[in-house]
């Protein structure tokens, strides 16, 4: 009698958890673009959703295409969503979401990030340094601009233009292909 009720007991409790883990809530994930969310046309971009569980399927959508959806199961806790040679038409508000195995609702979606593409492919050419502040020339065949390129400690280069006339020193050619020169 005592071994039934004990049987019985386990059961109730084992079955009672698990409806428990199918009504958890889960914590909202971290969605990143790697290496950064604005990309130039015709480049690649990574998105990277870290959750705070392991074991788990991972969810891309696109805020403006509710038909967007990409989806990739994980051991682990983050999944990356490579985009590959992207178009103005795949800029847009991004967000990602996981959901367990046990469960069948998806966690909160994480905070949404901007994707940006930018200029036609190849017509923006980038130098990095490891400096904190870089400034260059970028010499086209009609006016001269400064631009000012700094990493911040994540390692995200910014670039800001500036009309301002180059420095009286800089001499660079009339004509001919676009060249970026470090001053």
């Amino acid at each position: 009698m005592i071994t039934e009720f004990l049987s019985l007991l386990c059961l109730g409790l084992s079955l009672g958890f698990e409806d428990e883990k199918k009504n958890e809530t889960l914590t909202k994930p971290y969605l990143s673009a790697l290496p950064s969310p604005v990309v130039e046309q015709g480049r690649n971009v990574t998105l990277r959703c870290l959750g705070h569980r392991h074991n788990v399927t991972f969810m891309l959508g696109k805020l403006q295409d509710s038909g967007y959806r990409q989806e990739q199961r994980s051991a682990g806790y983050e999944a990356e969503f490579l985009l590959t040679h992207l178009e103005r038409k795949d800029a847009g508000t991004y967000f990602c979401a996981y959901k367990t195995m046990d469960s069948q609702e998806w966690s909160e979606e994480s905070e949404h990030l901007q994707l940006e593409v930018t200029g036609e492919k190849g017509s923006f050419r980038t130098s990095h340094s490891k400096l904190p502040q870089q400034e260059a020339m970028d010499a086209d065949s009609s006016d001269l601009e400064r631009t000012s390129v700094s990493v911040n400690p994540q390692g995200v280069s910014y670039a800001d233009r500036n009309p301002k006339a180059p420095p009286a020193a800089a001499s660079v050619p009339r004509r001919g292909a676009p060249r970026i020169l470090a001053v």
